[in-house]
């Protein structure tokens, strides 16, 4: 995908919007207006005081639910609620990593390599990082989509629940507690008389907890990417080094200049980011196996069966978020591992028996050095691949199992 036919779009084009939808984009903003900038800053500081307190409320429900003794009837929306909270505490996890000064740095290093590409003459260069750049985009678009569906759902849910109670109580004369999206601590709010506040309230926090979970998982991504389409264009320029070149010595020495700015680069990705992988690889086991749980263990409603098939949807979507985050995940760090290792192969393929011996040197260097992958890790331990993925679907399964047989 390209802006003008021939040049590819910056990777982080939708990430940044989105982020600055979600509030929490902290570089230069695309307009010099001062009202929209403070009016930006109002609405940040709104989303950063907002969230924590709507995940304390969310938390200390779960743990009413959780010591509720008529358990047997509140296991399944127990289960849903813990699945919210493990999901949503690595998004506010994430949230403030990514407004801190060391990714601050990342974003400003992608622009600027981006930048550099967009000023390359070689097509295959161009073409090269495009394709990375329509991944990205296609997996934040996917991202997004699923974001949205979610939050329809989960506000579908509510106000066709609103509807069924309304009907009921207009026929029975009576009173019935309104159930929400996300079950939160409302202190001394009464459900039944501030249903339509609460209600309120609750599609807010649908709204928020979506901006951010999309616009952190999608800039996540696209800075994993990014490093994959560095990692290939080395590779071209090495195959295409020039022999006869009176400038071969300077070329060479920008290559390996070039090399050491990205294993730079995925070290800082690295620090920044692998105990938000470690969140996501610890946590996305237990939280699948929860989604999985709710869609077996899901009861036809007594008010509608319509609802039911509501609570359904909303939970295979859940499910294809977090099933789709984890192998997009785990694919694009394994990328990196295997570009980096293609780096030696793309060295060997250039015509270095055929440079100085100053030159062969440097690359015999860049070959030995790119005999020890770029890797992302999982928090302190191992590095993160597809492998992991498959852990983590691996881990899922038992968690379920352990759950079934409890509840039967």
């Amino acid at each position: 995908m390209s802006s003008n036919g021939s040049q590819p779009l910056p990777i982080l084009d939708f990430a940044k919007y989105c982020m600055m939808l979600a509030g929490i984009w902290r570089l230069s903003l695309p307009t010099e207006n001062p009202l929209l900038r403070r009016l930006y800053r109002f609405y940040s500081a709104f989303i950063q005081v907002y969230f924590p307190m709507f995940l304390i409320s969310l938390s200390l429900q779960l743990t009413i639910s959780i010591t509720d003794n008529n358990a047997q009837q509140t296991l399944s929306k127990t289960f849903e609620q813990l699945s919210y909270v493990i999901g949503l505490l690595t998004v506010g996890v994430a949230a403030v990593l990514y407004q801190t000064n060391s990714v601050k740095e990342i974003i400003t290093y992608i622009i600027a390599e981006d930048a550099d590409i967009a000023r390359s003459a070689d097509k295959e260069e161009l073409r090269s990082h495009s394709e990375q750049v329509q991944f990205c985009r296609r997996s934040s678009f996917g991202i997004a989509i699923l974001s949205v569906w979610m939050g329809i759902s989960m506000c579908s849910v509510n106000y066709w629940t609103r509807f069924q109670i309304d009907k009921y109580k207009g026929e029975h004369n009576g009173s019935v507690e309104m159930p929400f999206a996300y079950d939160l601590y409302y202190y001394k709010l009464n459900k039944v008389e501030h249903a339509s506040i609460l209600l309120l309230i609750n599609d807010a926090s649908v709204v928020v907890c979506g901006l951010l979970a999309a616009s952190t998982k999608i800039f996540f991504f696209s800075c994993i990417i990014f490093p994959s389409s560095i990692l290939k264009r080395l590779q071209i320029r090495f195959r295409r080094m020039a022999v006869s070149e009176e400038r071969a010595l300077v070329v060479m020495k920008e290559f390996v200049l070039q090399h050491q700015r990205v294993i730079r680069f995925i070290g800082k990705l690295n620090a920044s980011m692998k105990y938000v992988i470690f969140l996501e690889f610890l946590l996305n086991s237990l939280n699948i196996a929860t989604v999985s749980f709710q869609f077996i263990s899901v009861r036809t409603s007594l008010l509608s069966i319509r609802l039911s098939i509501l609570h359904y949807f909303k939970i295979i979507l859940f499910f294809a978020f977090l099933f789709t985050q984890t192998f997009v995940l785990g694919w694009s760090a394994n990328e990196i591992k295997i570009q980096s290792l293609a780096l030696a192969n793309a060295v060997y393929s250039s015509p270095w028996y055929q440079q100085c011996k100053t030159i062969k040197g440097m690359l015999l260097i860049m070959m030995v050095r790119a005999q020890r992958p770029l890797v992302l890790t999982i928090g302190p331990f191992d590095a993160m691949t597809t492998q992991s993925a498959l852990a983590i679907m691996k881990a899922s399964y038992s968690y379920i199992s352990v759950m079934m047989n409890n509840y039967n």
